[in-house]
């Protein structure tokens, strides 16, 4: 196991990931079902930060910042309905524009396109899990196309897709989760310095910080890395973690 000072960089490190410019992000637990999920991002390219909310009833809103701190509602519709788990903002149709990602209870992924003036057209299921408690997402097969990482409590496992860069993402592989009946966070970073967007996997929270850390290998495969997670009760669960 690592020293504890490694450890707690670790744990900085995942907390800087969640809040990175490049992949803005949010989540919502059981604890959070009424709060509204919020990211932020340029929308309609004027350089000014605008943000997009998911309310827990599924309505999805933008609103567009002005340069004197106000905000504009531009768009705004029932979009899921479902229990929003997860809502992500990245360009995932290559035009430099950011869209947005919603995950839901359910299992659905939900696409939305944003046409430059924070405005989005008609989502489109891009995925249907069992479940959705999280969402990372990062290059992880060194294509230049952003990939998607979902966390499925229902299943016990994570599922990889794979970007086109058109909007559209291929399933991959799943692997299951060492410790099953959790509802784990996901995150993306390099931990390891190479280059290559890696995984960690937190199934606990503040009481029992558990977690894993999976290693990318360059090609939307995973390594765990024991030395690199950290589990304070590690016996209170003998599922292990098989496959890269």
């Amino acid at each position: 196991m690592p020293p504890f000072a490694s450890r707690v960089g670790l744990l900085v490190l995942l907390a800087g990931s969640l809040l990175s410019a490049a992949h803005l992000y949010a989540q919502q637990d059981e604890e959070q079902e009424k709060a509204p999920l919020v990211v932020t991002a340029d929308f309609n390219r004027d350089g000014i930060a605008d943000i997009a909310s998911v309310a827990a009833s599924g309505r999805l809103t933008v609103r567009l910042g002005g340069s004197d701190g106000t905000f504009l509602e531009t768009a705004s519709i029932p979009a899921s309905g479902r229990k929003p788990r997860a809502l992500f903002a990245d360009d995932f149709n290559g035009d430099g524009i950011a869209d947005l990602l919603i995950g839901n209870e359910d299992g659905t992924v939900m696409l939305f396109l944003i046409d430059g003036t924070g405005r989005f057209a008609p989502g489109r299921e891009i995925a249907h899990l069992q479940s959705v408690t999280s969402i990372a997402v990062a290059d992880f097969n060194k294509d230049g196309i952003a990939d998607i990482a979902v966390s499925d409590w229902r299943a016990s496992t994570i599922t990889v897709y794979f970007g086109s860069g058109n909007g559209s993402f291929d399933h991959t592989w799943s692997f299951p989760l060492r410790m099953r009946g959790t509802a784990p966070q996901i995150a993306t970073a390099d931990f390891n310095d190479d280059g290559i967007p890696d995984l960690v996997v937190v199934y606990g929270d503040d009481d029992d910080p558990t977690f894993d850390v999976m290693l990318g290998n360059g090609n939307g495969t995973f390594t765990i890395a024991p030395e690199r997670g950290f589990s304070r009760s590690p016996n209170s669960h003998c599922n292990t973690l098989t496959g890269n």
